[in-house]
């Protein structure tokens, strides 16, 4: 199964951003293009723009898709960026 987190601009995903597992198939046809941003002993950290808000306080910004060893079909094991807005993914997990 993939997991499926939404973030933050300089933040790393952590427990609470984690919003579903999925077959890495539904990711790939749900979550619009899925970009390898690193591998898993690397947690994705994305620089955003400059801001006063805390980080931990922003709305969310990007979905990250984490694919591990087992199950992955194609896609090597690694965290991806998806193409999609969180909006966008949380009604497909929704649906």
């Amino acid at each position: 199964m993939a997991k499926i987190w939404f973030t933050r601009s300089d933040v790393p995903p952590d427990p609470t951003d984690l919003k579903g597992d999925k077959d890495p198939l539904w990711c790939l046809e749900n979550l619009g293009t899925l970009k390898f941003w690193s591998p898993l002993d690397k947690p994705p950290r994305i620089s955003g723009k400059e801001s006063l808000i805390p980080p931990e306080n922003r709305n969310y910004e990007f979905v990250v898709v984490e694919i591990s060893n087992e199950d992955n079909g194609d896609l090597k094991p690694g965290f991806y960026l998806s193409s999609v807005t969180p909006k966008d993914a949380w009604e497909k997990l929704q649906s």
